[in-house]
């Protein structure tokens, strides 16, 4: 009996033993386990994540607000109403219209896709935003839907949202067929003012192409007239041979001048001509030089006032009625004209009419003066010649300005100026603050 009392003992205190070693056990496993720190809430690339496969996206915090069946119902209505394309997130309770803004714009341009994007927190507060909807839509339909559960106020935010896009698209394709009648009827009285305008210029086009040929022919002629009246027998032994090679070349430019004069066909043209004139009147000066028995004169630009004059001799100081004063390159007799304070020789030209200095006659005398020029700076000579005249303002002119800057991509933080093309609509939080935490 006393050996039976001590083995039951003995298995009591081993029981005991196992009891307490169990206990510790548990302690431990509690420690290890049961006080983890919880997991962390859904971030914004989960969110965008789950919302790419579906348009319902329920965060781990919120799953149980929102029973499986339900949220079945939800992906279902979503789905359904592809028009107004809604993308949801369910939310725990708790979280401010501050946090949630900024998240589902962030939500929304990771996505890249769905005209509206809503959230919806456990406890029944909602808001959005919109591509398609304005902020006061969001709202409006966000208070028709108040009252109910998390199915009910998503499914009916969908229906109504499908609803309000079928209206839009209605509307849209009236004012469409309206735009339409507008742009034909616009696009008509465009044709019939293009053609008109086309038309004139022709017109006015051709008419300075007349000008100015008449214009150029009196140059050519009188280069014909000048190397006539010399009248050298290039045959006759005696002459010298650089005055009858000079001859010859301006009797060859002349007739390049003559030929391109009549094959010109536009202003452009014409500096090949005034090119030919450029070359035949200095030649003529040199042939005149050599048989004076004089220094050839040096190949200088043609005279400004006057190019039918020939070379210049000299820059002189001159300014236009009301312009600036410029050098200009001058003949003898202009520069002896300027510096006396008298007019010099100016050339005119057929404009309108009547006649007009060459360098105020319209920009088909641009190339006619550019031939002239070409040798000695072409245009940049021409421009700092031209100062103050029709041509030098078509000269220097050319287009300015530029694109303002613009902030393009990406979403604003501000609830009142969503980037992107979003729409906010404070929906149910009205001017609400954060209740803390963050996504």
């Amino acid at each position: 009996m006393t050996s039976q009392l001590r083995r039951g003992s003995a298995g009591q205190g081993r029981g005991v033993r196992r009891g307490a070693l169990a206990a510790v056990a548990a302690a431990v496993f509690l420690l290890l386990f049961g006080f983890a720190v919880p997991a962390q809430a859904d971030d914004v690339s989960q969110i965008a994540n789950g919302l790419t496969g579906s348009r319902l996206y329920v965060t781990t915090d919120a799953r149980a607000a929102v029973p499986e069946a339900d949220q079945a119902a939800i992906r279902a209505a979503l789905d359904r109403n592809g028009d107004a394309d809604v993308r949801a997130v369910v939310v725990q309770s708790g979280v401010g219209k501050s946090r949630l803004g900024p998240m589902l714009e962030a939500v929304a341009q990771r996505v890249g896709e769905g005209k509206t994007y809503v959230a919806i927190t456990a406890d029944g507060k909602m808001m959005g935003i919109s591509k398609e909807l304005s902020g006061q839509e969001i709202n409006q339909l966000i208070a028709r839907t108040a009252g109910g559960d998390i199915k009910t106020r998503l499914i009916g935010f969908a229906d109504r949202a499908e609803a309000k896009a079928d209206e839009k698209s209605r509307s849209s394709m009236v004012g469409a067929f309206v735009t339409l009648g507008l742009l034909i009827f616009v696009v008509a009285g465009a044709s019939g003012v293009f053609l008109v305008a086309r038309r004139r210029r022709r017109e006015r086009l051709a008419r300075e192409m007349a000008e100015l040929k008449r214009g150029v022919e009196e140059d050519v002629t009188l280069l014909g007239e000048d190397i006539a009246r010399l009248d050298l027998n290039v045959m006759d032994p005696d002459l010298d041979p650089a005055a009858r090679e000079d001859y010859e070349k301006a009797m060859n430019s002349y007739d390049r001048a003559k030929t391109a004069t009549e094959r010109a066909a536009r202003p452009e043209d014409m500096r090949a001509v005034t090119e030919a004139l450029e070359d035949g009147r200095y030649h003529m000066t040199a042939v005149r030089a050599r048989l004076a028995g004089e220094p050839v004169p040096e190949r200088r630009a043609p005279c400004f006032f006057n190019p039918q004059h020939g070379p210049s001799v000299q820059d002189v100081t001159w300014a236009p009625p009301g312009g600036v004063a410029r050098s200009v390159p001058a003949c003898a007799a202009d520069a002896q004209r300027v510096l006396n304070g008298e007019t010099p020789d100016v050339r005119m030209v057929p404009y309108g009419d009547g006649r007009r200095p060459y360098w105020d006659a319209g920009p088909a005398y641009a190339p006619y003066a550019g031939g002239y020029y070409a040798s000695y700076g072409g245009m940049d000579l021409l421009s700092g010649m031209m100062i103050g005249t029709m041509l030098g303002s078509m000269m220097s002119g050319g287009f300015g300005g530029g694109f303002a800057g613009a902030d393009i991509g990406g979403f604003s933080g501000d609830a009142g100026d969503i980037g992107g093309g979003w729409d906010f609509g404070g929906g149910d939080f009205g001017g609400g603050g954060d209740f803390g935490g963050g996504f």
